[in-house]
């Protein structure tokens, strides 16, 4: 018989085991449209926690909470910016990648944390 705290911990082993197989098949493959496409899914689920962290927030009253789930919904929607502005600089596309595996961490910790 599961209780809701088994479920709770089944849940976080998921988006944890999502999380961090999407973070190294977005640094690991060197196909550029499959990196692409994984870092789209980093930031989806990005956007995801936060919104479940700033929900857990604002039913609580938790302003550091809030205050984190508002910090990584900016972070994602720049990172997911300096994606569309930089097509062909390599640099700048590593810098949004590590900043989508930044937040995507973040949000995890915010949210199930």
């Amino acid at each position: 018989m599961l209780t809701s705290l088994d479920y709770l911990v089944i849940v976080f082993m998921g988006l944890a085991a999502l999380t961090l197989l999407s973070l190294c098949l977005m640094f690991l493959i060197r196909n550029k449209k499959a990196r692409r496409v994984f870092f789209y899914i980093v930031l989806v689920m990005s956007l995801f926690l936060s919104y479940v962290g700033l929900y857990i927030g604002l039913v609580g009253w938790f302003t550091t909470q809030i205050a984190v789930g508002v910090l990584t919904v900016l972070l994602s929607i720049g990172a997911f910016v300096l994606d569309m502005i930089s097509k062909k600089d390599e640099k700048k596309l590593l810098i949004a990648r590590i900043l989508g595996a930044v937040t995507i961490i973040i949000a995890l910790a915010n949210a199930i944390l």
